[in-house]
């Protein structure tokens, strides 16, 4: 369904990463590699951290409704913002009237009380039965931020409720823990509406310092029988590829190798059609990138609920 980009390391122009590669990010918007008999039509957004800009610690944030392959001004934007994190995320929806496409369910999320953004790709079966049974695990100074009608949002909400503080450093036992929280009420809130039908829950959390992002599935392989097929139905899939830098090498766009790994790109799919330097993550494992002395550390855990 939706396509996610997130980076960190070197500061990188942004259109190195929507534009440049064969399979650039917004090509994905229209000619995804996986999952390429649906189109990714239903938005975009970018949230883009720099050290240089005026209150670092807070980042760009740039959403739209509209589709971002005619969008002059992203691509203005894209070709002189040189962020050392980005969150990106490509919405895409199933095709019914019933979806709404609008400014307020263009992902990542970020509320104003934190630096902590979130994108989702998956979908929540029956969401509308379970969404209300969530509301205890949501701190009140959240509930008063969810203003679109996506399932993302509402699991946005949950996870900032479980990190120690809104605005902290945290510690990556800090962000794993409230991942995992976050999944295991997932999971209890569902049981309590007797939902067990196949559900992705891939998240991608950044704060500008760590990549946090699942690959998962909650009930796998459990389908509806009144319904069509879902694209829902199927692991969506999730790559990383690290090193010292991003960019133009040897006639392709590649991660350039060397000892020093100071950056990473966590996405749904390669920006290549060459995919050798790209790693595909396991079903049901979370990683998390933090920089540490210029250097990225990646932590991997099993999600075993």
């Amino acid at each position: 369904m939706c396509r996610i980009l997130s980076y960190l390391g070197k500061p990188i122009l942004i259109e190195e990463l929507l534009y440049k590669p064969d399979n650039s990010f917004i090509k994905q918007s229209y000619h995804p590699k996986y999952m390429p008999h649906l189109l990714n039509l239903a938005g975009f957004g970018i949230a883009a951290w720099d050290h240089l800009s005026h209150e670092p610690k807070r980042p760009y944030l740039y959403k739209t409704p509209q589709l971002p392959f005619y969008d002059e001004n992203l691509r203005n934007l894209a070709s002189k913002i040189s962020p050392h994190c980005l969150l990106a995320h490509l919405r895409g929806v199933t095709y019914s009237d019933k979806q709404i496409v609008s400014l307020q369910n263009v992902h990542p999320f970020l509320f104003s009380e934190t630096n902590v953004a979130l994108a989702h790709n998956g979908a929540l079966y029956d969401f509308d039965l379970m969404k209300y049974d969530l509301l205890e695990y949501i701190h009140p100074d959240y509930k008063k931020n969810i203003h679109g009608t996506t399932d993302s949002e509402w699991i946005y909400s949950i996870y900032l409720s479980h990190l120690p503080n809104p605005l902290g450093n945290y510690e990556t036992s800090d962000i794993i823990n409230a991942i995992l929280e976050t999944l295991k009420i997932l999971q209890r809130v569902r049981h309590k509406n007797n939902i067990a039908i196949n559900s992705p829950v891939n998240l991608f959390i950044t704060n500008g310092e760590f990549i946090a992002a699942t690959r998962f599935v909650l009930d796998y392989g459990w389908q509806s029988t009144d319904q069509q097929a879902s694209p829902h139905f199927s692991y969506h899939s999730l790559w990383y590829t690290y090193g010292e830098s991003y960019g133009f090498y040897d006639n392709e766009y590649k991660m350039k190798g060397s000892k020093t790994k100071s950056s990473i790109i966590i996405a749904s799919e390669p920006l290549t059609e060459d995919t050798t330097t790209w790693i595909e993550v396991p079903e049901y494992t979370l990683i998390v990138a933090k920089l540490e002395n210029g250097e990225v550390k990646i932590t991997s855990q099993d999600i075993n609920l």
